[in-house]
This record gives C-alpha cells, structure tokens and sequence, in this order.
C-alpha cells in the first residue's frame, strides 16, 4: 500500500517501522526540523518538513495515489483538516488521532464522516482499554486482545506451585476440556521457543497463552490466581485518562477509587462519577497513601500527564503493600527503567495508540498485532481472503507448507472460536491467529496471496 503519514512523533514513528517492515510503500509528514532529520537517519522513506494543513505538501507526499493517511499529530484539529483533504482526493481509507471526546463516532450533534475520517482512535481510551486488560487478568507480564477482545493473549511467568509447573500442553488440555487453552511461546532462559504437545513446563517459563474470553477464569486458575469478585482499584492522576478510567470502571464492581492531586478536578471528576471514592491528595505522599489503605489495593494505576509523578507514586505504592502497579509515561526510554525498579507495567499511551491504528490497517490483511516479550515470535491475526490458497485445505497440509516454528494458533470463524487439529479445513472470512517467527512472514504473506488492503495502487 501507498501510505501518508502526518505527524512523525512516537506514534508515526512506531507505525513507519511497522509498516516498512511489512513491505508498504511510506510518506511522512512533520513540522519539527530536527526530527524529520533523526527519523530520515533511521527510516528508508520520503519524509517531508512542513505541516500537514498543506495541500501542497501532502501531494507531494503522494496523496493523490495515497491508499491511506494517517494523521497522528498531537493537535485534533490538525488532523481533521489533514482526513479532509485526504477525502477530497478520494483517499479510500482515512485515520485520525483525537482526543477530545466529543469527536468521537456516533455523537449525535457532530458527524466525525462528513469531515472525511473514516476511523478514530482516541489514545487515552485505548490506553485504558490495554490497562483493563491487566485488570481482568492480574499479575500478567504481557497482554493483548484479539477480535475485539473474543481472543485473549496472556504472558504469565511460571512459578513451581502453579498448575501449570512441570505439565505438558496435552495433559493441561485433557484437564480443562471443553475450556481451550493455546499455549503459544515459552521463554526460557531468554531464548523464545514454540512448543509442542510433549513440551514441560519449568519453573521461572515465561508461557504465553490464546484463550478465548469463556475460558479466562480456568486459565486464571491455571496460573494460581485466585477468583475474586470485588477488587480495591486506586486510580490517581490529573489527565483526560482519568476521566476514561472513571468511565470504565465506575459500573464496575470492583471498589474504586480516585486521587486528584488538582483539588478543581477532584470536585469536577466527584460530581461525574456515581459509586467510585473521589479524594483530593498526591500519591507522592506517604501519609495519603495510608490514609487510603493502599496495602490493599489490588492495583495502583497512576495515569498523570506527568511520567514522574507515576513513577515516585507507583513506587512508593509498592513499598506500602500494593499488589500490582500500572504506571502510564509517553516516553519509551522509560519503559525498561519502570520495570527495572519494580514498577510491574508500563503503558505508553503513543504505543498502544499505534499498535490499535496497526490492528485497523490489518483488518482484511496480514499485520503482526504484538510481539511477544523481546523475542523473536510474533502473533499474527491473518484474514483468508476469497481465492486464497489456503482456503479449503487443511490444516495438516497447510502447516507442511508454513515454515517450522510456525503454527495456526486459533480459528475465528463467524461467532465460534476454534482451536485446530490436523483435519480441521480452513474457510474463506475466517480469521487465523498464528504464532511465527518474524522472518516467516513472507511466506504466510505469499500463501495468503494477499492484495492491496483498499485496492489502489
């Protein structure tokens, strides 16, 4: 595909590397000199210095042969503009990044389509959507969701009283039938390996794990962590992402509560939020944390606009007793440092905001959704098109024809979710989560014989 991209921040950045990765064709966009030149030393693409408001620029970007334009710089208004003029020249698809809420789809006062964006993505909401999904499945090193959350994967490292210590993948499976379990990578000893049915489980394995959403419970039985039904959830910070945590959580029945360090905000998120504790403090301070019982709060999430006050209050949390720490920061050097000091996630707002613009391109395509820890395996959500070559074989032949070290994880298949054995027939529509290694992926793309997304050259 010919893609334009407005906005060369963490977001375009994270998407040109994907993106170029998998074969497209790239145009960027950015106001900011010095960027545009730290992006052209790291990135073979055209890269433009201007604004992306320019009609004269994004046609030379190409937008005129464009298959999509992505607008993901920090003003919405900006990006508005950019999906208009991308819909004047017939661009087939057109996203755009916004934050205020009152540009979302289905506000019955304002219709985002008639100003020519055909998606949004709104990163405080997706931030807070990927943070939900430790929620539901606590202390897990790793998480995604597949087809609009129907297909969970999960990382969970193994300790020696789990269920899972010492078993094989086929033992687990005659266990928990009819639930369905895929387990999809193991990281040993920091190698990454796709096991098989005979493969033990060890002690300290990182295991990652296709579920879908009817089995979580059973899973989470199988990684010892125990059902609770109302969990203590402490919230803390002064952005637009607290608001979208109050949103999410407030019918919620876990016990809920909020910490606003700007006393205005404080009384303004009390008077929106019915059955969630609304306090004014900072978490930065020890006496607030007690007064608030955070020894035992199941997770502390801190989502300030400021990355070091989610740093100093995750860890002075954790100090306290607090289970589980999420702490949110733009910054991607921040990431390892987080961890490496004991903060148990880190949620960069750019990165799962490109990672849900990814998911979206690859609808109808092949796209890697999420690589798995820092190892070489990937999840990949491929769409058997009509005519593909692999519709109407079966999965014994089509994994003779994918390379070793590759497997058809989940079928997703209208409604019904299956897991594969041998004489299993792929269909045309169906979804196929595959587990691979990133170098076999132009071999999935050419069995897959996969076309222009929006058909346009």
């Amino acid at each position: 595909m010919r893609i334009v991209i407005v906005g060369g921040g963490v977001v375009g950045s994270s998407l040109a590397e994907h993106l170029l990765r998998d074969g497209h064709t790239l145009a960027m966009v950015e106001t900011d000199p010095h960027l545009c030149e730290r992006l052209s030393g790291k990135h073979d693409l055209q890269i433009l210095n201007g604004s992306g408001s320019s009609p004269r620029l994004l046609q030379e970007a190409g937008i005129e042969k464009a298959d999509l334009v992505v607008a993901v710089t920090p003003n919405d208004e900006l990006n508005m503009v950019v999906c208009s003029i991308a819909a004047q020249h017939n661009v087939p698809q057109r996203i755009a990044r916004l934050r205020d809420r009152e540009y979302r789809k289905g506000n019955p006062s304002f219709d985002i389509e008639k100003l020519g964006i055909t998606e949004v993505i709104h990163p405080e909401k997706v931030m807070v959507d990927h943070i939900l999904q430790y929620v539901a499945t606590p202390h897990a090193v790793e998480s995604a969701n597949f087809e609009d959350g129907r297909v969970l994967l999960r990382g969970y490292r193994i300790r020696d009283n789990m269920a899972l210590a010492g078993k094989t993948p086929r033992e687990i499976r005659e266990e928990i039938a009819p639930d369905i379990v895929l387990f999809a990578a193991i990281v040993r000893d920091g190698k990454g390996m796709i096991p098989d049915g005979e493969t033990r489980f060890e002690g300290g394995d990182i295991v990652y794990s296709l579920f879908p959403r009817e089995s979580r419970e059973r899973f989470l039985s199988l990684v010892g962590q125990e059902k609770k039904k109302t969990r203590k959830i402490i919230v803390t910070g002064d952005s637009y992402a607290l608001m979208e945590m109050g949103r999410a959580l407030q019918d919620s029945e876990h016990h809920v509560m909020i910490v606003d360090p700007d006393y205005q905000q404080a009384q303004k998120v009390a008077g929106m939020f019915s059955g969630i504790d609304v306090i004014h403090g900072d978490c930065t301070d020890n006496d607030i944390l007690r007064e608030i019982n955070v020894s035992a709060a199941s997770f502390f999430i801190a989502v300030s606009g400021e990355a070091d006050y989610n740093m100093l209050s995750s860890l002075l949390a954790k100090a306290e007793g607090a289970h589980e720490v999420i702490a949110t920061s733009g910054e991607a050097r921040h990431d390892r440092l987080f961890r490496s000091i004991g903060i148990d996630h880190v949620v960069n707002p750019r990165k799962t905001a490109a990672r849900e613009i990814l998911e979206i391109i690859s609808r109808g395509h092949i796209g890697a959704v999420v690589q798995l820890s820092d190892i070489d395996i990937e999840a990949v959500r491929v769409t058997v098109e009509p005519g593909s070559e692999i519709a109407g074989m079966k999965i014994a032949r089509l994994a003779r024809k994918l390379r070793k070290g590759t497997i058809v994880g989940v079928i997703v298949r209208q409604s019904s979710l299956i897991l594969p054995g041998g004489e299993t027939t792929v269909e045309e529509n169906d979804h196929l989560i595959v587990i691979t290694r990133h170098s076999n992926l132009d071999k999935i793309a050419g069995l897959l014989k996969t076309k222009s997304l929006f058909g346009r050259r």
